[in-house]
């Protein structure tokens, strides 16, 4: 270890040169104190302004691509929602054109009216073509109907690139809550104060401080008191599951503040009675044990669903059940799950439902025109191969689902594994009043066309068919012997053996 000699003066490198001095000024100079770094840190020659003056570029040129660049994608998003709300149009004035020839040719109301279909094939033709959900489709439709009819401020913000469409999003959803059924223009008039102050504040500030904002000038521009407004946001309360990674997922749910509030601190205050030294879990840890045994196995306070316990479909292959394979296990609805779970689950939880996966299954695949009800087993097989609705982009739960058989019965189709398909009420309604058709094509994947021509193919959710069994190799085929063309067999007396 060497001590430091504080006899000797200290030197400055030519990175240390004063701002006013030189590059090649001469470096036996003694430093200021007051520029030397803090005790134990090295000099860094990169915050040096003559350094950075001779190789930094020009940083400006970067941010300002940056900027074109999300301006563009917000104009784009403008333009998408002009696209929309122009192709709904068009769509409406062509249902109300089936809709009177119709009603000229007479004859038996279907469940839906022309315009109906036509608005819902709309739907689910934005939907599929964009890759969105039901839910999430239609928002983005009446979003661009919104932004056209109701919010010009925030569109033209949007079209100019000055606000991005998530600003946009927090705008419209404070603003549809700004409606009154009586007196529209009243509605009106509070929608364009409301819009007047938003707009502005979304060109400086993140979303979340404009959601904050948001909520508070609705509070004020509102025309209907907040009792009012609360009364019709029960009907819209709902519960959201969400899959997360590494076998973790969330549940969402909205519902009456008091109430959901009471649930939250319920369980909170559950958690805090099983604390205790022995207790290795943490109080979140704790809380989350008690929602989630609850809700599987609890009762509600009036009785309600006493005997009645959450079940869910794990698939389990047979290596991984016996231990002998480190193949993930697959949850209904969820995903991938680890082995030890799998096999878990699979030892004889009575919440859940066992499926081995197994190259022969003994499941009666078909039954042609025999019968029209599907059998039990095989409406199991089916729900564990489709898991959700075959609609393009649908998630609905195939246990909340219809079976359907894709070709009608009445018009020749089997109840068949290749004619069956799970559908949710709307979609199931969509392939009977709309144009949407689906057609199997063998390996349980479907195809749906649109009503525009476009073709969509829905994989499932698994691929329940036996492996297939290996091809042997051919054998090699048997030389052909030309007895006309034989080579002359040597002589054996020109080649004497040896003694």
């Amino acid at each position: 270890m060497t001590a430091e000699n504080t006899s000797e003066p200290h030197r400055e490198s030519p990175l240390e040169s004063p701002v006013d001095s030189p590059v090649d000024s001469p470096v036996d100079s003694p430093v200021d104190s007051t520029s030397e770094p803090p005790p134990g840190t090295s000099p860094d020659p990169n915050v040096n302004p003559p350094h950075l003056g001779l190789v930094e570029p020009s940083l400006a040129d970067f941010y300002d691509a940056i900027r074109d660049a999300d301006r563009e994608i917000n104009q784009a998003t403008a333009r998408r929602a002009d696209a929309i709300y122009t192709a709904q149009r068009v769509l409406a004035d062509v249902g109300r054109a089936r809709a009177e020839a119709a009603e000229c040719a007479g004859g038996r109301r279907p469940l839906w009216s022309p315009e109906e279909a036509t608005k819902e094939e709309f739907a689910c033709e934005v939907g599929a073509l964009l890759r969105l959900p039901r839910r999430t489709a239609e928002t983005l439709i009446e979003a661009s109907r919104t932004l056209a009819e109701d919010l010009p401020a925030t569109r033209e913000a949007l079209t100019s690139g000055s606000i991005s469409y998530r600003h946009a999003q927090v705008i419209m959803d404070q603003a549809w809550g700004i409606r009154m059924g009586d007196d529209p223009e009243e509605a009106a008039r509070a929608r364009a104060v409301f819009e007047g102050v938003l707009v502005p504040a979304a060109e400086v500030l993140t979303v979340a401080k404009l959601a904050d904002r948001a909520r508070r000038v609705r509070e004020r521009t509102h025309p209907e008191t907040i009792t009012a407004r609360h009364q019709k946001s029960v009907e819209d309360r709902h519960v959201v599951f969400q899959a997360l990674n590494d076998g973790m997922a969330s549940l969402y749910v909205t519902g009456d503040a008091e109430k959901v509030q009471a649930a939250y601190h319920r369980t909170l205050d559950v958690a805090l009675t099983l604390q205790g030294p022995k207790e290795t879990r943490t109080l979140t840890q704790i809380a989350v044990d008690v929602l989630t045994d609850v809700l599987i196995g609890g009762v509600t306070p009036d009785g309600l669903g006493a005997g009645v316990a959450a079940q869910v479909n794990v698939t389990v292959p047979v290596l991984t059940l016996l231990g002998k394979s480190a193949e993930p296990g697959y949850l209904a609805g969820y995903g991938p799950i680890d082995p030890d779970t799998a096999r878990r689950l699979a030892a004889g939880a009575p919440s859940f439902t066992r499926l081995l996966t197994h190259p022969e299954t003994g499941v009666v695949l078909s039954m042609g025109r025999d019968t029209y009800k599907v059998p039990a087993a095989l409406k199991k097989w089916l729900e564990v191969r489709d898991e959700t609705c075959t609609f393009p982009g649908c998630r609905r739960s195939a246990k909340r689902s219809d079976l359907d058989h894709s070709v009608e019965w009445q018009h020749g189709g089997e109840t068949d594994a290749m004619n069956l398909a799970h559908l949710c009420p709307y979609h199931h309604a969509v392939k009977s009043y709309t144009r949407w058709s689906p057609r199997h094509l063998g390996d349980g994947r479907i195809e749906w066309t649109s009503p525009a021509g476009y073709s969509y193919i829905v994989e499932p959710s698994a691929d329940m068919r036996p492996p297939r069994k290996p091809t042997p190799a051919p054998k090699p085929p048997t030389p052909v012997v030309d007895v006309w063309n034989l080579e002359p067999t040597p002589d054996k007396t020109d080649n004497p053996t040896p003694f």
